[in-house]
């Protein structure tokens, strides 16, 4: 006696059920979701007739009452893999922009350091110049009081 074995395995997709179904047409694909559901769970998915008695009828029952029972199960782990995939996506486009907007940081701060840099070293050679006008400016004062105290004690003399 032949029973076509089908699995059904259903996983929620975009808050929808889509039951998954193996059958003699497709050459054994389940699918994107089947498939990984079926992998998760460990199933062995077989597509085709098989001769089977009672009791491997029974072994047969017994797994897709397991399969059908744990459906809620595979449903929480796809939104896991679900919550893992939204995650992972969302840490790639954070560390993208976190990239780019370092990037520009780097680029700002350089210009700004290089600014700072210019205008300090600018005002430091102002300071320079301010100092040695001033020092010109004593040294000739100076020279001018040195020839005044001589020309006062050549008049003493």
């Amino acid at each position: 006696m032949g029973f076509p074995v089908r699995v059904r395995i259903s996983t929620p997709i975009d808050g929808m059920w889509a039951f998954v179904q193996s059958n003699d047409d497709d050459d054994g694909s389940q699918g994107s979701a089947g498939g990984a559901a079926a992998a998760s769970l460990g199933v062995a998915v077989r597509t085709g007739t098989a001769e089977m008695d009672g009791e491997e009828l029974a072994v047969v029952a017994a797994a897709e009452a397991e399969v059908v029972g744990s459906a809620e199960t595979e449903e929480h782990v796809q939104r896991i893999l679900l919550a893992i995939d939204n995650f992972t996506r969302k840490v790639s486009e954070m560390l993208d922009s976190g990239r780019a907007m370092f990037k520009d940081l780097a680029a700002d701060f350089e210009d700004r350091l290089c600014t700072i840099h210019k205008e300090r070293v600018e005002k430091w050679e102002e300071e320079i110049r301010e100092l040695r006008a001033r020092d010109a400016a004593n040294e000739r004062t100076r020279a001018m009081l040195h020839n005044a105290q001589l020309q006062l004690f050549h008049i003493r003399e």
